[in-house]
């Protein structure tokens, strides 16, 4: 059967975003939700070009309208989050963790921490809550690794308070709340300063609300850009069962 040109380049648009995903899979680090993205792609270009009925195309159509609309709702509170909050002084900030590599820290948690070490050097009176507990492939907890890395680089050790039993940003606040309280004479401070990555800050916001946080958002920017697009999908997702289902 002969292809129409038409169909001969969907066909090569779904090769292509096949072949995207391979190399956010297998040449990269980080990237599922892009890979994720990229197979769907794949396959509603195939599709579209495998069963060529105007009233399927209708619907794949009508599909891919009524996702971009729900993503682009979900990311309006995301991004304007992500600017972070006005900068005042706290007598405490919670630092998120995020993936250890072995004792090192990701790339995310590396961006983390500078934001960190740029706080606590511009607020000397300040106290920091490491807060993450250790995963798959962690030989420390995150909180270990982020205190051995902020007193490299200069930070007092005195200053540092280490949650390590989180396994997520839910129990972060948590377990960061009831540490708060028995450093604070039993009272939780007017409010927290929040460090974690800027595509996390609008979500972390309702979960430190949960748990009776007034928090002062501070972004630490994702260094790579196409990493930073990745989170941001990513996190749409998380936003949206946060909404749905409350967890």
């Amino acid at each position: 059967m002969k292809l129409s040109k038409g169909k001969k380049h969907t066909l090569w648009l779904a090769g292509g975003f096949l072949l995207l995903a391979c190399i956010f899979q297998f040449a990269l680090i980080g990237y599922q939700t892009i890979v994720l993205l990229c197979l769907g792609l794949s396959l509603y270009s195939l599709l579209w070009s495998l069963l060529p009925y105007r009233w399927f195309h209708r619907l794949l159509a009508g599909a891919a309208v009524v996702g971009v609309l729900v993503i682009a709702v979900i990311e309006v509170p995301i991004v304007a989050a992500s600017r972070g909050d006005e900068q005042a002084d706290a007598p405490y900030v919670i630092v998120l963790g995020a993936g250890v590599n072995g004792d090192v820290p990701s790339l995310s948690l590396q961006n983390r921490l500078l934001a960190a070490q740029r706080w606590l050097t511009n607020h000397p009176d300040s106290k920091a809550i490491l807060s993450g507990g250790q995963g798959s492939g962690e030989n420390i907890s995150e909180a270990q690794c982020m205190y051995q890395w902020l007193t490299q680089y200069g930070i007092a050790g005195e200053r540092l308070l280490l949650e390590d039993q989180s396994r997520s940003t839910r129990e972060n606040f948590k377990y960061s709340a009831a540490l708060l309280q028995a450093d604070n004479g039993g009272a939780l401070p007017d409010q927290v300063a929040v460090i974690s990555s800027e595509y996390h800050l609008y979500r972390a916001s309702l979960l430190a609300e949960q748990a009776g946080i007034h928090m002062i958002g501070v972004p630490a920017k994702t260094t790579l850009p196409v990493l930073r697009i990745n989170y941001f999908l990513r996190e749409a997702a998380a936003v949206g069962r946060l909404w749905v289902f409350g967890y």
